[in-house]
């Protein structure tokens, strides 16, 4: 089968829109622009040196993934409220909007035997039990993720209060532990039909898949848990630090002559 032609100028069009697209969804989830109506097509064509069609292709782009609505009479509105979280310390999400709250919902509670990763993780004897809590976390009144964690059953009574905390981590301090390193791997999935229902997601969605184990100051393994976040509710920031070539290779032995 031979693959259809595109039209050189669409296709460039195509590609002007998404850089287009790019910037104004950077702008939006960074918040540089003014809660309410965004600037006009004119102002936008102007900003970015574009045609009239591609600021409508690049808005058209954004609708798609639910960060601007167009209100007849009104003009095109920002839906978006993400949730920018700095990826340098262990913390919880922090609201864009001043107006907005963090809260947990307890989702149920339970003992059950440790499974080999967990029991690992924490660092239990083999066919202990753990405590197991599920619970969701709402930004406002929007489900931000849903979150399966593992403590050692002695813990289980602490975590518990969690709904009586805007910010989860301090569930632990106020139980007097003082947090050490917390380990974290984060990975791109897919959300299946529960997480999709909890989250108010299509099933299939993109969602964020945080892996974490929290661990007291002196080590000691606190929570091992998996955190399926909405993709479209949370942008990572981080400041990364450039190591040269040769520090990382190692030193390098000269050429004899």
């Amino acid at each position: 089968m031979t693959q259809a032609r595109v039209d050189p100028r669409t296709r460039r069009r195509s590609r002007a829109a998404r850089r287009v697209r790019d910037l104004l969804r950077a702008a939006i989830v960074l918040e540089e622009f003014a809660a309410g109506p965004l600037p006009g097509e004119t102002e936008l064509m102007l900003s970015f040196s574009a045609s009239r069609q591609v600021v409508r292709d690049a808005l058209a782009l954004l609708r798609d993934e639910g960060l601007i609505k167009r209100v007849p009479g009104t003009g095109t509105l920002s839906v978006a409220s993400k949730v920018r979280h700095r990826f340098n310390y262990i913390h919880g999400p922090e609201p864009a909007r001043d107006t907005e709250i963090v809260s947990h919902r307890i989702l149920s509670t339970s003992r059950e035997v440790a499974a080999p990763r967990v029991a690992e993780r924490l660092r239990l004897p083999r066919g202990s039990e753990c405590g197991v809590l599920e619970y969701l976390t709402l930004v406002g009144h929007e489900p931000y993720y849903a979150c399966t964690a593992y403590v050692p059953v002695p813990l289980l009574g602490v975590v518990a209060h969690g709904q009586q905390v805007d910010e989860w981590y301090s569930v632990y301090e106020l139980a007097g532990f003082e947090l050490g390193v917390t380990e974290q791997a984060v990975e791109a999935i897919l959300a299946d039909d529960v997480a999709a229902e909890l989250l108010g997601v299509a099933p299939g969605a993109p969602l964020l898949l945080f892996e974490r184990l929290v661990k007291d100051h002196t080590g000691t393994p606190l929570e091992y848990a998996f955190a399926r976040v909405r993709g479209d509710r949370m942008t990572l920031t981080v400041q990364l630090p450039r190591h040269s070539w040769q520090c990382r290779r190692g030193p390098t032995r000269g050429r004899e002559a």
